[in-house]
């Protein structure tokens, strides 16, 4: 939960311990993004040309998420309660199970707004926009809290796993864009930039571009924080790779189809 601190010059600031004050603007950047994204110009755009409509895709999906979870904005959203019960619930569950469902349904719903189909119903009817903004939001802030701290809330994976989980999400998205890189004409048909000097096959490689660089601006530096700070803080790889096991066997143990650890014989006086 919040504490209250000290900020230099003697005034008082309240926040996460150890929690930098910039950190709260980040939240705020990203309902920020989400909005423009939301309102014209770009969203006039978005019906026209595959690279704004891609723009809007990375701020709902990625960059937004990201910035809304580093920001931590649940004091100031009023969901301190909230987040401290699912803070809790986390740390009674440690799993992997739950950070590989919502990396599942991260890309599931990542593909689903990328599909041709999709994609061209996005730029006839754009209340669909909403829909995209919505699902891709909630998808992507569930898999940020899976491979940051937003306090009170932290990861429930080892350094190890928060790195594979942001690397998987970000090869989805590269894997993706990679398709539409290599076509040869226009993969989308509801999309017209006649007049602006932009052929289809620009548009979309432009598009390819900011796909790749959004994802790889966002998740790369989580994939090597976490691998930097697992090589850094002495963690042994078998330890932890033991500790994991362990967890797991005691969750069985619970369900019944566990093995019990064996009890070391006590030596009589």
């Amino acid at each position: 939960m919040s504490a209250a601190t000290t900020a230099p010059g003697g005034q008082n600031r309240t926040g996460p311990p150890g929690w930098p004050a910039w950190r709260r603007w980040l939240a705020t950047g990203g309902l920020v993004l989400v909005l423009v994204c939301l309102l014209p110009p770009l969203a006039m755009l978005a019906r026209r040309y595959v690279f704004a409509e891609s723009i809007q895709f990375c701020v709902f999906a990625v960059a937004g998420p990201a910035l809304i979870v580093l920001g931590a904005p649940w004091r100031f959203l009023h969901l301190s309660h909230l987040a401290g019960r699912l803070a809790a619930a986390r740390r009674g569950n440690r799993s992997f199970r739950p950070a590989a469902g919502f990396l599942i349904v991260f890309i599931g719903v990542s593909l689903a707004w990328r599909l041709p189909p999709v994609m061209d119903a996005l730029a006839r009817q754009p209340a669909l926009v909403a829909a995209e903004a919505v699902t891709l939001l909630a998808a992507g802030i569930a898999l940020w809290l899976e491979i940051v701290a937003s306090p009170p809330i932290a990861p429930r994976l080892p350094r190890p796993g928060r790195a594979a989980v942001a690397a998987l999400a970000m090869w989805s998205l590269w894997a993706v864009a990679y398709v539409l890189g290599f076509a040869s004409h226009g993969v989308f048909h509801a999309y017209d930039a006649a007049g602006s000097g932009l052929s289809a096959v620009a548009d979309q490689e432009i598009a390819v571009g900011l796909v790749w660089a959004v994802a790889g601006g966002c998740f790369v530096p989580v994939v090597l924080a976490n691998m930097i700070g697992w090589v850094a803080g002495g963690e042994d790889a078998d330890e932890e790779f033991q500790r994991v096991l362990r967890d797991g066997n005691e969750r069985a143990v619970v369900r019944g189809w566990g093995t019990r650890p064996r009890r070391r014989p006590t030596s009589s006086a």
